[in-house]
């Protein structure tokens, strides 16, 4: 984490922010939900407007987006692509590239719509699943800090 700038400092912040923990939690589960959808490179974005739009803490959920990062995005979509196949019950053939890139998104929507659609639903299972657990799980750890 340390080398996307997110680091302990920016969850210390989360801590030390003046604002109720269900505002921060909700925050933080929003951009843990954004962070499963395969939109690598426009999750931040993505994750401010929504956070803005529906007035949840913006930067948990920027940090919060960063679950899917260089380390762990390939074996995170890996997985939401799996899942999503085997939901929808379909069996496109897709060959994950080496590494992520800007142009992972570009990759996916030339392979297909069946791609990008077993993606985003596995990414939307996978996302629910996320956010419920990183809600309660920030939202007991600020109550447990600040009730010291």
């Amino acid at each position: 984490m340390k080398g996307l700038g997110i680091g302990m400092q920016s969850f210390k912040k989360l801590y030390q922010a003046p604002h109720p923990p269900e505002y921060i939690a909700k925050g933080f589960a929003l951009g843990s939900f954004i962070g499963m959808m395969p939109i690598p490179g426009f999750q931040v974005l993505v994750s401010l407007t929504i956070s803005t739009l529906i007035k949840v803490h913006r930067t948990a959920a920027v940090i919060a987006v960063f679950n899917t990062n260089l380390a762990t995005g390939l074996l995170i979509y890996m997985f939401n692509y799996y899942l999503g196949k085997r939901v929808l019950g379909i069996n496109p053939s897709f060959v994950f590239p080496e590494k992520l890139g800007f142009d992972f998104i570009s990759i996916v929507l030339s392979a297909g719509a069946d791609v990008f659609l077993s993606l985003l639903i596995g990414g939307i299972i996978t996302g629910v699943v996320v956010s419920f657990a990183s809600y309660h799980i920030v939202f007991y750890l600020l109550n447990k800090r600040r009730s010291k």
